[in-house]
């Protein structure tokens, strides 16, 4: 093959200068557009898990706040047999002398001269008031007595509730520690604290 032929060959095989200058732009354009989607995509990932940290904080802090007022020891405040907790002591004695609530002798423990359901609401009413309604969280906090299965719960306590609770409504921005159960001698003893924006 002649020298002539070969570079005529090679004149077919090349691409014309501006082909690979217009080439080199629709590549950069591509590039751009791919990152723009990368970007917009973990923009909405950001937000999102946004929102679920949001609801795990929630949750958590609404289950660790139950949790919290019903490990109190509040010896301190009762007169009666040993240093009870708020939560296995002084509910459980609720649920047992709930329907005695006029005589604040019948129960066992004796706390502040009150009967142990106004306790156990009085005591919650100030852990809760002095941790979420200081922080400015809208909240609902109740307690239920299921004497037997299929029953209508008895609510132990008047439903504490700051800046009106929380709608009956399920909404997003609503979160619940969900039912913390405690079996007693009168039934299940039911409580729940709701934290919503």
């Amino acid at each position: 093959m002649s020298k002539k032929a070969h570079n005529k060959n090679w004149k077919f095989l090349s691409v014309p200068s501006n082909k690979s200058g217009q080439m080199e732009i629709i590549g950069l354009v591509v590039i751009v557009i791919l990152i723009s989607l990368g970007m917009l995509f973990m923009a909405v990932f950001a937000l999102s898990s946004d929102t679920s940290k949001k609801t795990f904080t929630r949750k958590g802090l609404a289950s660790s706040t139950v949790s919290g007022i019903l490990k109190l020891n509040v010896g301190k405040e009762c007169s009666g047999q040993g240093s009870p907790q708020l939560g296995s002591d002084i509910l459980e004695d609720c649920a047992m002398f709930f329907d005695f609530k006029e005589d604040t002798t019948s129960s066992i423990y004796q706390c502040r001269g009150k009967h142990s359901c106004d306790f156990f609401n009085e005591i919650s009413y100030e852990v809760l008031n002095g941790t979420l309604g200081a922080q400015e969280k809208k909240y609902e906090f109740t307690a239920h007595l299921i004497e037997q299965k299929g029953a209508t719960p008895k609510n132990l306590i008047e439903p504490i509730k700051n800046k009106g609770g929380c709608p009956k409504a399920a909404i997003t921005n609503q979160d619940s520690s969900k039912p913390f159960p405690l079996q007693t001698d009168a039934g299940l003893v039911e409580v729940e604290l709701k934290i919503c924006d």
